[in-house]
Parts: C-alpha cells; structure tokens; sequence
C-alpha cells in the first residue's frame, strides 16, 4: 500500500515540476503520471477499506500527500491569477470562472453617443 501511496506522491511531484516550468507542453506530459496516481489512490482506497485501519507509515505517507496536493493546488491557483491578470491588461480573449464559464468581458457594454 504505501509503494502505491509513494507512486501517486511521484506523480504528483511531476505535476508539480510542470506547473513551475516555463514550458505549457511539460504540463501535458505529466498527464499521463498524474492518471496513474489517481489509478494508484483508488487502488489504496480498496486496500484501506478491506483492512481494518491504516498503519502509522501508511497515515504518515498519505499525509505527505496530502501536502503535495495542497502546494500544486496552491500553484495552479497562482497560474489562473497571472493568467486572468495578463488577459485583464492584455484586454485578450474571454475570461472564465472557476467551473469554467465564460465571464462577461468588462469591455463588453454599450456605447451611447450624443451629437
């Protein structure tokens, strides 16, 4: 169990790595890791639920885990604020909220002229 917690750790690290680099085709590779961490915590979810608790090793590394999450959640939110900033300032393309929606555009309205 924990080789499997320690596996989904790895590819969350890799998702981690790619949100830093400069390069958006990093983000697409660490797709395919990223699935397999998720394949792997649904593996340790069976596991934890057959058994009748956690060891201490195996709470520990699901709390390491846990922190991973947490500062790649923390760093994908920081990209859609310096993104949303620059298409702000750019005055570029549509803006989206959290779920994914189209916003209004500011620049958007009507424009009423007297003569």
């Amino acid at each position: 169990m924990r080789s499997k917690i320690k596996e989904a750790r790895a590819g969350v690290e890799a998702l981690r790595l790619a949100l830093l680099s400069p390069l958006p085709e990093d983000i697409g590779a660490a797709l395919p890791r990223l699935e397999a961490a998720a394949c792997c915590l649904g593996i340790v979810e069976q596991e934890l639920r057959a058994s009748s608790g956690a060891a201490d090793e195996v709470r520990r590394e699901l709390k390491l885990l846990k922190n991973d999450l947490r500062i790649s959640a923390r760093l994908i939110e920081q990209g859609m604020t310096f993104c949303r900033a620059w298409a702000k300032l750019l005055g570029t393309g549509p803006a989206y909220t959290q779920s994914g929606r189209q916003e209004p555009s500011p620049s958007q309205g009507i424009v009423s002229l007297r003569g």
